[in-house]
């Protein structure tokens, strides 16, 4: 073969192992097995339920999507009760939907007081487990906000 044919050969894997690694690594920072997807709409904000199976070892990790516009000083959190089937008492997780650990896609821009803020995933810095035994979780998610906040998308995801 001749070798222009050789290089553009080479060329060509190398930019299929690139496109492979970039999809390898995309997959890895978005968390885990997406399990459940939490809506809300600015008319609706009522509390949301699912339930979910968590091997034993498993952790639920909560990561948001959002678009909102707000005022400096106002709040938006995600308060997540998870009360496992066989148990008498839950568990209450606060996540700062605002201030997440990891965003990817991201757009922020204030003007005087009034903050646009987006992403299309970002993991917060809250969680629950590992759970000791396999363990079937219902869990029980509303968001809570405080100040003057404009709700253009808001979804919570619970990943394993």
């Amino acid at each position: 073969m001749p070798s222009f044919v050789m290089q553009r050969l080479g060329i060509r894997a190398l930019s299929d192992a690139l496109a492979l690694g970039a999809m390898i690594l995309l997959g890895s920072c978005t968390g885990g097995e997406a399990l459940k997807r939490f809506e809300f709409k600015s008319d609706a904000l009522d509390s949301q339920l699912t339930t979910v199976n968590v091997p034993a070892g498993g952790e639920l990790s909560f990561w948001n999507s959002l678009d909102l516009s707000y005022e400096l000083g106002s709040s938006v959190t995600f308060r997540v009760s998870i009360q496992p089937q066989d148990a008498s008492s839950s568990t209450e997780v606060e996540c700062d939907a605002l201030n997440p650990s990891m965003m990817l896609m991201s757009s922020k821009t204030q003007l005087q007081n009034r903050v646009n803020q987006s992403w299309k995933l970002a993991r917060m810095s809250c969680g629950y487990g590992p759970v000791v035994e396999d363990q079937r979780l219902q869990v029980t998610a509303v968001p809570v906000l405080s100040g003057s906040v404009e709700i253009r998308r808001l979804v919570l995801e619970l990943k394993r």
